[in-house]
This record gives C-alpha cells, sequence and structure tokens, in this order.
C-alpha cells in the first residue's frame, strides 16, 4: 500500500443498499460471504447494543492528524477505520473525537487498536470497534511518516478498501466488499427467510438428532 497520501475520492454502495445491510445481523452476513469477512473475536464492540455500519473511510497508522484527515474526507453514513497496527499499548481514539464525528453524520469506528473514554462512547451511542480500552494515549504526532488516507488496508488478514461496508454487532464485525453488497445482502435476507420458516415448522417437535447419530453408528446406552 502507498504512504503519505491522502486519495479523496471513494466509491460508496447507495445509502439503500447500507441501510439494508445494517438490518442484517453479522452472523448470516459472514454465512452469505461463505464464511469469510469476519474480523477476530478480539476486536469487539466496545458500545454493547449498537450496530456499526457504514462505509469505509481508511487511515493507516495511529496518528491524530491522519486521522483528522480522514474524518474531514468522510461523509455522513460513513464509518472510519483507524489501521493502528493492532497495538494494546496506548489509545488512538477518545470521546472528544467521537462527539466531533458524529456531529459529521458519521456512524461509527473502526480501530485495530486501543480506545478510552469508553463511558463517554456509549453515553452518545457512538459504535466503537476496538482491540480494548486503556487510558494512555499516544504522544503525537505517531508515526506520521507513514500515514495515509483511504488506502487499502488489512486487519486480521482481512483487506479493508475504502467504500467496503463495515457491519458489527455484539457478534463480531465483518466486512464487505462494495461490489458484493447488494448479493450478498439478498444472499442473507433469502438465507434467513428459509431458516426462519424451517425453524417455525419444527417449534415443540423433536429435531431427530439422537435417531440420526444412532444411524451414524452411535450407540444408545
Amino acid at each position: 500500500m502507498s504512504v503519505r497520501e491522502i486519495h479523496t475520492e471513494v466509491i460508496r454502495p447507495t445509502r439503500s443498499e447500507i441501510a439494508a445491510l445494517s438490518r442484517i445481523p453479522a452472523a448470516s452476513i459472514v454465512d452469505a460471504l461463505g464464511k469469510t469477512g469476519a474480523l477476530s473475536y478480539c476486536l469487539r464492540l466496545q458500545t454493547p447494543g449498537l450496530v456499526l455500519c457504514g462505509s469505509a473511510v481508511t487511515a493507516l497508522g495511529p496518528d491524530v492528524t491522519v486521522r483528522r484527515a480522514a474524518i474531514d474526507l468522510a461523509q455522513p453514513g460513513d464509518i472510519v477505520v483507524v489501521a493502528a497496527g493492532g497495538s494494546k499499548e496506548r489509545s488512538c481514539f477518545g470521546g472528544v473525537t467521537a462527539e466531533h464525528m458524529q456531529s459529521r453524520g458519521i456512524t461509527g469506528v473502526l480501530v485495530d487498536g486501543m480506545v478510552r473514554d469508553v463511558t463517554e462512547l456509549r453515553r452518545i451511542a457512538f459504535p466503537t470497534v476496538a482491540r480494548g480500552t486503556t487510558p494512555l494515549n499516544y504522544d503525537y504526532p505517531a508515526g506520521q511518516e507513514d500515514g495515509a488516507v483511504n488506502v487499502p488496508v488489512d486487519i486480521d488478514g482481512i483487506r479493508i478498501t475504502p467504500g467496503d461496508v463495515v457491519v458489527g454487532n455484539d457478534d463480531g464485525t465483518v466486512i464487505v466488499p462494495r461490489d458484493q453488497v447488494a448479493t450478498v445482502t439478498t444472499k442473507a435476507q433469502s438465507a434467513m427467510s428459509v431458516e426462519e420458516k424451517k425453524w417455525w415448522a419444527r417449534r415443540g417437535h423433536s429435531l431427530g438428532a439422537v435417531q440420526q447419530l444412532t444411524g451414524s453408528g452411535y450407540k444408545i446406552i
């Protein structure tokens, strides 16, 4: 990836496509992606009960000015993705920045690292995914010489390209490539409908699992 570059143009899915995806659980999206796209369980929603969903604007590195450039370029409905290298030593995001982002219509943040002011983040209901929390933040500038805005970044082996859709809830976070959003939404909605009908028909009935295992050679004692 290129460093010390700021890309101003991001190709995004439509707002209606993102809205439709936001109504689908992360688990169903992962299934529709063929069990791909899920970030590590270590990246957790620090604001329980909220849903993170929006198109990605990326900031490479933990530096505050690089991150602010990404915030300046983000549009309402976007998610700022801070590729901070996964460090657990210092935080690079907090409540004051979240309130500013919220005032601009930015709908959440994904930080590959630590955050702080989690009580404030929860109070203002700003969806935040990170590796954890610590009150100790960076002395800035921090890695500014290797920063970039709106370049593809890799987190947990998952490539995130600006404009991809980030979806996170209490189960975890998944990245949907922007050119697959419509297909994944349709596939997930269909699968959820089939699953709902199947389990509705099974209500109150045996699942037949004992008989299936007996047929597979299990011994009933």
